[in-house]
């Protein structure tokens, strides 16, 4: 395995700029209000879910990404839009990272994570499909692992 390189590759820009669109243009025009509301922002979570980033799918997909950056920068820009509505978006998945890293079969194969309930495996082939797509998530870009031969300049 190579060491860490910082430079982004094509696919996480690309899911940079799609959760930076959806932070700039559904997450930051509703934070003020649902900050001052000391509620959950259920119709803002509704959205997220629409477009595929409210999903189990979507964080297996950047947890699996190769580089490792996929889910940090995602997260980077949901924050940006508005910490407490991150907070919310992404909030659940602590749940399925608990019950990804110490469940029972049975707890990992219920949760509804078909990436989950895998095998675990250090191959890339393994790594560089990303899950089946929802009808809900054809608007948001997916993320495969870079190719062996992909130039990173690293």
């Amino acid at each position: 395995m190579a060491g860490f390189c910082p430079e982004l590759s094509d696919d996480v820009k690309e899911v940079r700029d799609w959760v930076h669109a959806f932070a700039r243009d559904v997450i930051r025009p509703a934070g003020a209000e649902w900050d001052e509301r000391e509620e959950t922002p259920w119709p803002v979570i509704q959205e997220a879910a629409k477009v595929g980033l409210y999903s189990l799918d979507f964080f297996a997909t950047q947890w699996f990404e190769e580089s490792g950056l996929a889910l940090p920068v995602a997260f980077e820009e949901l924050f940006w839009g508005d910490a407490g509505i991150g907070l919310s978006i992404t909030g659940t998945g602590l749940a399925a990272a608990a019950l990804a890293s110490n469940g029972t079969p049975e707890q990992v194969g219920g949760s509804g994570c078909r990436r989950c309930s895998a095998p675990r495996t250090t191959s890339s082939s393994a790594r560089s499909a990303p899950p089946s797509r929802t009808p809900a998530q054809t608007s948001a870009p997916s993320v495969r692992a870079p190719s062996a031969t992909a130039a990173t300049g690293c």
